[in-house]
């Protein structure tokens, strides 16, 4: 029998739409998944949340911080203007790395999400980490941090999500390698302010994926269980086929392949082989 080592499953995207929002409270309810990344400004967030809520006492239930995607709670100039479409992540990026995000509207809005995520799970958010990554962008990371220091988030109440990983792991598992890898290198330094801020962080990062490509979900999960390392976070993007999905989803066919591996026998199976058993962050740490 191997040796147990912890992992954080976490589902991304709670609040997007009905079909995700179904799949996440389905394997939450099954003992499948030990985290949960809310987006509080998706349609569905409000309406489905007082299900996820009832569900406090298992999971780690978090603020999937948004930029991309889905309107900003507040104006964001930087970013767009003010009544226009929600902004690409190419935007976000370019602007990020070009030093033209303004610092105090992102801090803002991350406050407004604190708030609006608060307000309506009537508490802190367990963790916090952003859609397509954002959080790890200059401007965003060091807005996130501040939001430490001022006391909007406590480092006592609320980790962060690292997206670093070892390199050479990321090219031996042979998985979304040159996506993981830009995804890693944006992440350097992360872990290391958060020590300094005395905010817990997961231990290494898996689960990126080509979504249509090869090798798929059910295929990739067992090799991102490689390794010993303990509280490394796996994200996963599950939506059920009970319910339709968004016709503007583009990859809600492959949240549906992730359900059906999450709900499945393989699962389990693939977890016990590989010594991992699954475990909110804080009883990890």
């Amino acid at each position: 029998m191997p040796e147990r080592h912890d992992l954080i499953l976490c589902a991304d995207d709670f609040g997007l739409a009905a079909d995700i929002d179904a799949g996440i409270l389905a394997l939450v309810a099954a003992g499948r998944l030990s985290a949960a990344g809310c987006m509080v400004a998706g349609p569905t967030f409000e309406a489905d949340a007082p299900r996820l809520r009832g569900f406090a006492d298992r999971i780690d239930i978090g603020l999937h911080f948004t930029l991309t995607d889905l309107p900003t709670l507040g104006d964001i100039q930087s970013i767009r203007p003010p009544m226009s479409a929600p902004a690409e992540l190419g935007t976000v990026m370019k602007r990020a790395f070009l030093g033209r995000l303004d610092y105090d509207e992102i801090k803002a809005e991350i406050g407004r999400q604190v708030h609006r995520f608060h307000s309506v799970m009537g508490r802190a958010p367990d963790f916090i980490d952003g859609h397509q990554h954002v959080h790890v962008f200059p401007t965003v990371r060091r807005a996130l941090f501040d939001s430490f220091v001022d006391g909007t988030l406590s480092p006592a109440r609320t980790w962060v999500r690292s997206c670093e990983e070892d390199p050479i792991a990321v090219v031996r598992r042979g998985v979304s390698v040159a996506k993981t890898l830009l995804v890693t290198g944006l992440s350097v330094g992360l872990r290391f302010a958060a020590g300094r801020h005395g905010i817990t962080t997961n231990r290494g990062f898996r689960g990126i994926t080509g979504f249509d490509e090869r090798p798929g979900f059910e295929e990739a999960f067992p090799r991102f269980l490689d390794g010993t390392t303990d509280r490394a976070l796996v994200m996963c993007h599950p939506a059920s086929p009970a319910v339709a999905p968004d016709p503007n989803d583009p990859i809600a066919a492959a949240r549906r392949r992730e359900f059906a591996y999450l709900s499945g026998e393989a699962f389990p199976r693939d977890l016990e082989r590989a010594g991992r058993r699954l475990t909110r962050m804080m009883r990890a740490a």
